[in-house]
């Protein structure tokens, strides 16, 4: 997070709040230290804010490159975006969203003649053009994100069959 994107970040928001924003947004696994940075924090506050977060099951750890790493939890980011749908759409908007989607996923699949975001990377193999190998990564990496987008949607939409009665979901 830049300081433009963050302007009175340490004197708006308190060291837990900080670490927690930072831990539980991240796209790939870091350390406490990268964590602590990016909050604006010391590092003994991060890994007791992050200690928190994993006893509360939001954040997970593993081993990488001899260091603790921290991620969100996957599953607690699925339905936390499950719920945000469910919450802030009619069932209409979001099957249109998943036309949406299913067109795009159609149209990558005729365009470049392959059924799997994969097989485009495996496609990088065959070119020579810079340009088209980074076109080829940047569109498998939409595509992936993509078929999670329409994933999401899908169950999300699964819930309006699921709780037909309840007019006004709870919060989480």
């Amino acid at each position: 997070m830049s300081d433009a994107e963050r302007p009175g970040w340490t004197e708006s928001v308190s060291a837990a709040d900080r670490v927690r924003s930072v831990a539980t947004t991240l796209s790939e696994p870091r350390t406490a230290n990268w964590i602590a940075g990016e909050a604006e924090v010391a590092h003994e506050t991060a890994r007791k804010y992050l200690d928190q977060l994993v006893a509360d099951g939001k954040v997970e750890t593993s081993e990488a490159g001899g260091k603790t790493v921290y991620r969100p939890d996957p599953v607690g980011q699925y339905l936390s975006e499950m719920h945000r749908l469910y919450a802030d759409h009619t069932a209409d908007e979001l099957a249109d969203r998943l036309t949406e989607i299913t067109d795009q996923l159609h149209r990558w699949q005729d365009a470049y003649d392959i059924e799997t975001p994969n097989e485009l990377r495996a496609a990088i193999g065959e070119t020579t053009d810079a340009a088209t190998a980074d076109e080829y990564r940047r569109v498998a990496t939409e595509w992936e994100q993509l078929q999670y987008r329409q994933s999401l949607v899908e169950d999300t939409l699964r819930l309006y069959d699921r709780f037909a009665d309840d007019a006004s979901p709870a919060p989480v």
